[in-house]
């Protein structure tokens, strides 16, 4: 559902936009790995502590540090994220160094769950 993945790329690239800096760098990466595509969206913002990395993708979790910036969020973003990603045979993960920002990747099937084309 071409919808519901672009729901799943504007969270991620709104959420690497939100907690960057002021001129700080977004970046995307689209590739292909076997049967598998994967996209990355990485920013240079305030990062995830390492003990949140699974937990960030559960309802109403955020890094103490971000509501400490003035961030605005409800935490839903990602959960939401994650489960389009699982409904479409994929899955998401976060890696992250805090204080030097965080990469967040979904790795899809090219083809459906089914087996047909997403098309």
């Amino acid at each position: 559902d071409a919808d519901r993945l672009a729901q799943v790329v504007t969270n991620l690239v709104g959420n690497a936009i939100k907690y960057s800096p002021d001129g700080g760098r977004v970046t995307l990466r689209l590739r292909r790995d076997g049967d598998d595509v994967l996209l990355s969206v990485g920013d240079q913002g305030i990062g995830i502590p390492e003990d949140l990395l699974e937990r960030v993708f559960e309802p109403y979790v955020r890094a103490a540090a971000a509501g400490e910036t003035g961030i605005v969020g409800t935490g839903l973003g990602l959960p939401i994220a994650r489960e389009l990603v699982a409904l479409h045979g994929g899955r998401i993960w976060a890696e992250s160094r805090p204080g030097a920002g965080a990469t967040l990747t979904v790795r899809l099937p090219i083809a459906g769950p089914d087996g047909g084309d997403r098309g």
